[in-house]
């Protein structure tokens, strides 16, 4: 399934709705679409935060399928080149009035799902997100 959003903000409820939609005729589980609400919550602020220059609607592409047991994700955006993996991880010792701003959703992000690559195409972004649909076996 793909849903086309611009970089407003409020799209991003279209967005809910539809992994919402996408989650029950998959039967995903709870915790999954959890996850996956949360990464994408926090990758598509940062993209509709920091990704553009100017003002003007452009366009964001979530792809959202099932295989081989894992929830697959990827969002294609055509902002500033911008790899989230290339960041550094976030020190939780710290006290949070003592953080930097900014890298915690990236943290996050890494927290929440299995996998998380990236990929320049052309003049796009392309972020993709893997999460096991079953929890590992211990």
């Amino acid at each position: 399934m793909e849903v086309a959003l611009t970089n407003h903000p409020e799209d991003k409820k279209r967005l809910l709705a539809a992994l919402n939609g996408f989650a029950q005729a998959n039967q995903l589980p709870a915790v999954v679409v959890r996850a996956a609400d949360l990464a994408l919550e926090e990758h598509l602020a940062n993209v509709m935060n920091y990704a553009y220059d100017d003002p003007r609607p452009h366009q964001i592409r979530v792809r959202l399928a099932v295989e081989q047991g894992h929830l697959l994700i990827e969002v294609e955006d055509d902002g500033k080149p911008f790899n989230p993996l290339q960041a550094s991880e976030v020190d939780t010792s710290v006290p949070l009035e003592q953080k930097p701003i900014g890298g915690l959703g990236i943290h996050l992000m890494r927290r929440f799902m299995d996998e998380l690559h990236y990929r320049r195409e052309g003049n796009r972004n392309v972020l993709g997100m893997r999460k096991r649909l079953d929890p590992p076996a211990t």
